[in-house]
């Protein structure tokens, strides 16, 4: 485990508890009995006084775990839960008056943003905080944070750190966090970025599906939805999967294109407008539609596999969960469907329950996992049935989300600057959100 030397001293003297914490709770008791005699006379003050021994061996173990757990945003136990380990835990240098707004992992780095665009990159291995920047004008509404290949003069590979806003892009440089590239884009974005490689990929109030090239500064391609009707504005992000990015216009248009090349795939008008984001599963387009259906196409050829009509307009995104696709429905509920059914126009649902409290995560050990930033609380159901398998309060945490550096892990943190990486304790079977 590892800490930075933003913690405190007396965080510092408590390190070695946190290494032992999850078992420090079940050998409290065996190790306040190996202090007292295996043998007492057998009197009443003897055995009160055995008592008081006891009592107050639990005492002190029961506060050094509560001093060692209070320091983490995510306990060791509620870590376990997940099936996960602590891995590291840092505190990120907030503005003055900030909150920590967007956490964004890969295996390069994890880059921490606060509310003032204030930049923060922190080691992936580590935990150790490399570098405070200024990442963009605090005015500026950052919609995309990754990082990118950039081929220098002597042509070698660099990695730069990509920021778009939703009217600049900003290449920093990994090693200091200095501003190398500045950019103003062509078609102004309206809703946020996919990556694909050096491209983000976004939608424009036009209507138009946009590629913009971070090694070059430049929008490099895109394609209208109904260019045909003057086009209408995108409020739901592109998805991407399998090389195909989906995207769907508030006129109600859909379409497919390659992910490499801009290529249109198919097309598709819906009976209204798409407001969520679409999803891409196995070899399946998923869309949700104010026209109250939720369709599947087939990924290639655009034929549609089937379509659920449900009785209210659908404006939160399906998600892809193994070999089902989820969607939650106001007044149905949360609703698992078949990705690909044999014969069934209409659907093959294999369950419903009421709504789960939060949005889906990931899958971990046979079950969908959701967050409820609200309540701090995490929600893990069987794929099977529907039923709840767990559920673990996090009272410290803001926002938990997949963590793209290790399959199986989990990225937590906090407003106040706390992250916290849990890396899974076995092999991950961990299928990430789409």
């Amino acid at each position: 485990m590892n800490f930075t030397r933003a913690m405190t001293a007396s965080f510092r003297r408590t390190a070695t508890t946190m290494a032992t914490v999850g078992t420090l709770a079940a050998s409290a008791v065996v190790s306040a009995d190996d202090k007292l005699p295996t043998k007492l006379p057998a009197t009443s003050s003897t055995a009160a006084k055995t008592a008081a021994s006891r009592a107050a061996a639990d005492e002190r173990v029961a506060a050094d775990v509560a001093k060692v757990t209070e320091q983490y945003i995510v306990a060791p136990k509620a870590a376990a839960d997940l099936g996960c380990r602590v891995k590291w835990q840092t505190t990120v240098t907030l503005s003055t008056n900030g909150s920590l707004r967007m956490v964004s992992t890969s295996p390069t780095a994890v880059l921490a943003l606060d509310n003032r665009n204030e930049l923060t990159l922190v080691r992936s291995e580590t935990g150790e905080r490399a570098w405070t920047a200024s990442a963009a004008s605090s005015v500026d509404r950052v919609i995309g944070l990754g990082t990118y290949q950039y081929a220098t003069r002597a042509q070698t590979d660099d990695i730069r750190i990509a920021v778009m806003t939703d009217a600049l892009f900003y290449g920093l440089g990994l090693d200091s966090g200095a501003t190398l590239a500045r950019s103003r884009f062509t078609h102004v974005p309206s809703t946020s970025a996919e990556q694909f490689g050096n491209m983000f990929i976004y939608g424009t109030n036009s209507g138009q599906v946009s590629w913009f090239n971070c090694a070059t500064g430049t929008d490099t391609r895109g394609h209208v939805i109904d260019a045909l009707r003057g086009g209408s504005p995108m409020i739901a992000a592109p998805a991407i999967g399998s090389g195909v990015v989906i995207a769907g216009s508030m006129r109600g248009g859909v379409i497919a294109l390659g992910a490499a090349t801009g290529e249109l795939l198919w097309k598709k008008d819906l009976l209204a407008g798409v407001s969520a984001a679409p999803a891409v599963g196995d070899g399946v387009a998923f869309f949700a539609s104010d026209d109250q259906y939720l369709y599947a196409f087939d990924l290639a050829t655009g034929s549609t596999l089937w379509k659920y009509f449900t009785q209210t307009p659908l404006r939160t995104s399906p998600f892809v969960a193994g070999e089902l696709v989820v969607q939650d429905v106001p007044g149905e509920g949360l609703l698992a469907f078949t990705q690909r059914p044999e014969g069934q126009p209409g659907g093959e649902m294999r369950w419903k329950r009421e709504s789960v409290n939060g949005t889906p995560v990931g899958m971990i050990a046979g079950g969908l996992l959701f967050w409820s930033d609200k309540d701090h609380v995490a929600t893990l159901i069987s794929m099977k049935d529907g039923q709840t398998m767990r559920t673990v309060s996090m009272p410290s945490v803001d926002h938990l989300d997949i963590d793209a550096i290790e399959l199986g892990g989990f990225v937590a943190w906090s407003s106040d600057g706390r992250i916290e990486r849990l890396s899974p304790m076995t092999v991950a079977t961990t299928t990430a959100k789409q």
